[in-house]
């Protein structure tokens, strides 16, 4: 199927996984609507290289954000057809003193942003008839792991919104989840060297994993060939997570 006219709006979409999305999305036939926080320069540099597609500022943990966001959307273009929930913060910290803060905002970001868009965009994305959601999780969801405890448990509460979206949007929208593991981004070298080469001597692949490895199955899930696949999770770790 031709993806021309199609709308896909990429949270976090400026950097890291996220810009990867958006240039296969864009690729891929869609015209992308580049989501950021607080990275205008990176959106419009990366909205320059692909062409035609729209830059949005919300922070996703700000309901009026969103719906804010979501009026330019529909403005510009009158539909939305896939929502990518990408958008994303560690919040790095042991756990015996992560600063309620940091915890607050970890899961309001990465968790209730995701609530957020679906509430907003899920009826939108209904009315196309054939509608794509791919929420990005993580491996680390279920792994416990205290130096990341805020992230790993916003991205299982995400899992649980994959299965209950699923369901309750169900038949006019898939949504399913891709959970990368350790991935060679900005975020992921944030969390420190050492950490870094851990997780790649305990991958069986014995590498980080690309960006560019996770867009393509971003852009699997929203395809045609994807229509009868919803509510499940997609790993790509290089066997890390494996026992």
């Amino acid at each position: 199927m031709s993806n021309k006219g199609q709308i896909a709006l990429v949270t976090g979409g400026s950097r890291g996984i996220g810009s990867a999305i958006v240039e296969e999305l864009s690729v891929a036939g869609y015209t992308v609507v580049i989501n950021h926080r607080d990275s205008e320069r990176d959106a419009k540099a990366l909205a320059d290289r692909i062409g035609e597609s729209l830059v949005v500022r919300a922070d996703v943990a700000d309901p009026d954000a969103v719906r804010a966001m979501a009026e330019q959307v529909l403005g510009a273009y009158g539909r939305l057809d896939v929502l990518v929930n990408n958008a994303g913060a560690t919040m790095p910290g042991d756990w015996r003193t992560l600063d309620p803060s940091a915890w607050r905002r970890c899961l309001e970001v990465n968790l209730t942003g995701v609530f957020r868009c679906i509430q907003v965009f899920g009826p939108i994305l209904a009315g196309t008839g054939r509608g794509r959601i791919v929420n990005i999780g993580s491996t680390y969801a279920g792994m416990g792991v205290g130096a990341i405890a805020a992230y790993a448990a916003a991205k299982a509460g995400v899992a649980s919104l994959t299965a209950l979206f699923a369901k309750e949007l169900a038949p006019e929208v898939t949504v399913n989840l891709v959970a990368p593991g350790n991935i060679d981004t900005a975020m992921t070298r944030s969390v420190g060297p050492e950490f870094v080469e851990s997780v790649i001597a305990g991958t069986p692949l014995r590498r980080l994993g690309e960006p560019a490895e996770i867009a393509a199955l971003v852009r699997f899930l929203v395809s045609g060939e994807a229509s009868f696949i919803t509510g499940q999770t997609v790993v790509s770790d290089g066997g890390h997570a494996l026992k």
